[in-house]
C-alpha cells in the first residue's frame, strides 16, 4: 500500500512511518522538518501543511492517508482543523479515499467520565481543535476512521489494546500506530471514532 502520513516526524505519525516500512509498505513522510534515514521504500516530503498546493502533492497518488498532526493548546491555533480540511480537498480531488487521523479521547461522543472532565479543563483549546477536525472529517464523504487515544506513553509496542467508544489508563504511540496501519486495510472500521487504550 502507498501512504501518505502528515506529522511524521514525532509522535504517533513517526511510529507509523516506522512500522509500515516494516511491513514493506510504501510511504511518503511529510513534515515541516523531516529527518529520516535513507530507506527503499520511503519518499520524504518537506512542507507546510497550511500551504494547500504542496499537500495536495503529497496526496497524489496515493491509496491511503493517515493524520497524525501535532499541536500545542493555544487559543487560535488551527494547525489540525485547517490542515485537515486540506488534507481533505486534496482526497476529493484525486479520488484518495481512505484515511485514518488521531485526535483525542474526550472528543465528541468520548466525553464523558471524569477523565474526559478534567482533560477539558486543562486542555479546551487542544480539544476544541480536534472537534473542527473530526467535523471536517465526518461531513467529508471520504472514508474515515478518527483514532482517540487516551494518555500517550512512548512506550514499546505490546499489541494489547483496548478499542472501543470508552478507555482508561495510557497507551503507547506505538501501539496507536499499530491500530492505525490495521484499520487502514480493514473496512468494518470505515466511519468510526473509536477510543484506543490500554
Amino acid at each position: 500500500m502507498k501512504i501518505v502520513v502528515f506529522g511524521a516526524s514525532r509522535g504517533v505519525g513517526l511510529q507509523v512511518v516506522q512500522q509500515a516500512l516494516e511491513q514493506g509498505h510504501s510511504v511518503t513522510a511529510f513534515a515541516r522538518n523531516p529527518s529520516f534515514p535513507n530507506h527503499a521504500h520511503l519518499s520524504v516530503m518537506r512542507g507546510d501543511i497550511f500551504d494547500p498546493e504542496v499537500v495536495s502533492r503529497a496526496v497524489q497518488g496515493q491509496d491511503a492517508v493517515v493524520i497524525a498532526l501535532g499541536a500545542g493548546n493555544q487559543a487560535g491555533d488551527q494547525t489540525r482543523s485547517q490542515g485537515t480540511a486540506h488534507i481533505v480537498r486534496a482526497m476529493q480531488q484525486y479520488g484518495v479515499r481512505r484515511v485514518v487521523a488521531v485526535s483525542s479521547f474526550g472528543v465528541g461522543d468520548s466525553r464523558k467520565g471524569l477523565i474526559a472532565h478534567a482533560a477539558w479543563l486543562f486542555l479546551k483549546a487542544a480539544l476544541e481543535e480536534h472537534e473542527r477536525q473530526e467535523k471536517t472529517l465526518m461531513e467529508s464523504g471520504l472514508d474515515w476512521t478518527i483514532v482517540r487515544p487516551t494518555g500517550l506513553t512512548n512506550d514499546a509496542k505490546t499489541g494489547a489494546y483496548k478499542i472501543g467508544s470508552s478507555g482508561r489508563g495510557r497507551i503507547s504511540r506505538a501501539d496507536v500506530a499499530d491500530f492505525i496501519l490495521k484499520a487502514l486495510e480493514d473496512s468494518s472500521y470505515i466511519g468510526k471514532a473509536l477510543v484506543i487504550s490500554s
